[in-house]
């Protein structure tokens, strides 16, 4: 007799890897440090802002009635790169700030992962009041691009945009900034300029030309391409790399090296920090040395 045989699950497609000393580390177009290294070099504002756009667009299409605009004007682009960089840091804001001539501001997120130390509806929150107190009035937006749905903030929809409101009338208040959640996985399903965008951010296709049916997606792709060969070229990002992803292979997750490394800059030993943690002496004193950690 015959046993059903599991589907085979779907590979992603890499942009490429990079050669590190303790193997090869796939790059997706997700990847954190990728992102931010690309959209800090002022050449892909441009592409950034075609991006963000085609993911507003297709929520305007989902909702007509919405309030949210398309990012216009010239722009000024900061990331988290200097801070991606180092190992030690455990302090994150948003991973990349859009800010238009008028003032502005679009915060965007790149989520690979659905379950974090701090629940993304918590931390979008905290973002965002973060964001409304420093914008002096101007308008502060957030869009969350999710790899994986996070169903209390979706609701099993593609978008979720979510505002401030009079809870009795429903009028919206009049500062009508929002959160925009955004299901790749769901929109990687439709056959639109966005669903190609979601595949292609989500490795669900590759960046061949050939496999690629839309001329503006084909652009992210090709920028995505020159970005990538800089990218795997760049000595620090080796070095960051190499650091961090030797201990995420052991088996440790990312939030058990930044505590552990946080006990170390406190000054715990090494000792309590390998109980605390649950990891071994070997391990801490490997990780504290090569994050270069002051005893």
């Amino acid at each position: 007799m015959k046993t059903a045989s599991k589907p085979l699950k779907a590979t992603k497609t890499p942009l490429g890897s990079i050669q590190l000393a303790n193997g090869e580390k796939k790059i997706f177009p997700m990847n954190d440090l990728f992102l931010n290294f690309t959209f800090k070099n002022e050449a892909n504002w441009e592409i950034l802002r075609q991006i963000i756009n085609i993911f507003i667009e297709a929520y305007q299409k989902h909702n007509p009635d919405t309030l949210a605009k398309k990012i216009d004007g010239n722009i000024t682009v900061e990331t988290q790169y200097q801070y991606l960089l180092d190992i030690q840091n455990t302090t994150r804001d948003q991973h990349i700030k859009i800010i238009e001539n008028s003032g502005d501001t679009t915060y965007i997120e790149f989520q690979n992962r659905a379950n974090i130390k701090i629940p993304i509806p918590e931390r979008a929150v905290e973002y965002f009041g973060l964001g409304i107190g420093h914008s002096k009035g101007m308008f502060v937006n957030q869009i969350w691009l999710l790899a994986k749905d996070v169903e209390s903030v979706l609701n099993n929809e593609m978008f979720a945009r979510h505002i401030w409101t009079n809870e009795v009338t429903h009028n919206a208040h009049p500062n009508t900034s929002g959160i925009l959640y955004v299901s790749l996985s769901q929109l990687s399903k439709k056959d639109c300029v966005a669903g190609e965008l979601a595949k292609f951010l989500l490795g669900k296709i590759s960046d061949a030309e050939k496999e690629l049916s839309t001329e503006i997606v084909k652009q992210v792709a090709r920028q995505f391409r020159v970005s990538f060969d800089i990218f795997k070229a760049d000595k620090e990002v080796t070095k960051a790399m190499l650091v961090k992803d030797r201990f995420l292979e052991e088996g440790h997750e990312e939030t058990t090296i930044e505590i552990a490394l946080e006990m170390a800059r406190d000054g715990m030993s090494v000792e309590k920090i390998a109980k605390y943690t649950k990891t071994s002496l070997q391990w801490v004193e490997e990780l504290i040395a090569s994050a270069e950690v002051e005893e």
